[in-house]
């Protein structure tokens, strides 16, 4: 599996990528239009904060989804994360959020992400790019 580093810092931020090398998170926040591409921007300063401090403590930006995954913030938008040890933040995709609940199916996506990533961990075939 691979997982590209997109900031670093005192904790490393890495974003799950597909068996192609593809980055979903980096498409997504490049692809941002309109209103909510303020909030892109808004969302790559806060990963860079996130490298250099660590993960927020403020509820508004940051806080549990269930057990062992995560969500930042930022408007409308959404980047589901877990962690790994070794101060490491892994970011499985990001959406922009419509209702008041997080939807079953993002929240299983990034329940793949993690089960994929600790599989490639625990059997050596962890590729780290960038």
């Amino acid at each position: 599996m691979k997982v590209r580093r997109i900031r670093a810092g005192g904790w490393q931020v890495l974003a799950v990528c597909t068996d192609r090398g593809d980055c979903p998170l980096l498409e997504f926040l490049a692809g941002l239009e309109g209103g909510v591409a303020k909030d892109g921007r808004r969302m790559l300063k806060l990963l860079d904060r996130v490298a250099g401090h660590g993960p927020p403590r403020n509820t508004e930006i940051s806080h549990q989804l269930g057990p062992g995954l995560w969500e930042f913030i930022q408007g409308r938008l959404r980047i589901l994360r877990f962690y790994d040890e070794g101060k490491l933040v892994i970011c499985s995709h990001g959406f922009v959020k419509k209702s008041r609940k997080t939807p079953a199916a993002e929240l299983e996506k990034a329940q793949t992400a993690q089960r994929r990533y600790l599989a490639a961990k625990q059997h050596g075939n962890l590729e780290v790019e960038g």
